[in-house]
């Protein structure tokens, strides 16, 4: 192969190569940017709309977050974080109307709801605070990834666990559809596939877990 021959290989090989990232630049900028703007909305709902009426034991409000006339699995992974004690088990829940949670032989999300905020009472449960840690957005499919504290009367935390919530887009609006609770250690992160979900760090942004 002489030089000649050569230096039109790499000329052609560059060119392919810079056609290729000028198409694909856009591409890869507009999932980053859908990234970003979910993120953004998962931490508001996270942080400041569930975090709220969740500290304020709002039923209504909380069970607003979950997937209308659906049913809700709850998958408890780690320690029991609903005030009982306990590990590993599966709570089904329908949130709906309460002769179709019989139907299904599901608990009603209301009664679930109103057990659990008697429960958090009896610990002299004061308020939460969320943390979004990562999120996962394949096929419609969006996954938060959090770690919940929660803190008694006397301004102490006594509870930290993280979650992974499935959200589901109905009339543009994300809703709950499955929980899986874990214990806040490193292994979580290996269970959920951390290293594999998008956060702001990858992108630059000023991010710590």
């Amino acid at each position: 192969m002489d030089l000649s021959t050569l230096k039109f290989i790499l000329m052609k090989s560059t060119i392919t190569s810079f056609i290729c990232l000028l198409f694909l630049n856009p591409l890869f900028s507009n999932e980053n940017q859908e990234l970003i703007q979910l993120w953004q909305k998962m931490e508001k709902k996270f942080t400041i709309d569930l975090k709220n009426d969740f500290s304020n034991k709002n039923i209504k409000g909380y069970l607003s977050y979950f997937a209308p006339n659906s049913n809700i699995n709850i998958y408890q992974l780690g320690k029991d974080t609903s005030g009982k004690n306990g590990k590993g088990k599966t709570i089904k829940v329908f949130n709906g109307n309460i002769f179709c949670s019989i139907f299904r032989a599901r608990i009603p999300a209301k009664i679930m709801a109103k057990t659990l905020f008697k429960r958090l009472a009896k610990q002299n449960y004061k308020n939460s605070e969320i943390q979004l840690l990562a999120i996962d957005y394949n096929d419609g499919i969006l996954k938060g990834y959090i770690r919940i504290e929660r803190y008694n009367t006397m301004n102490e935390k006594y509870m930290s666990a993280k979650g992974l919530y499935t959200f589901k887009n109905i009339n543009q609006e994300w809703y709950i559809t499955e929980i899986s609770t874990f214990d806040d250690n490193s292994l979580s992160d290996n269970l959920v596939d951390l290293k594999n979900m998008w956060y702001p760090k990858k992108e630059g942004m000023k991010y710590d877990h």
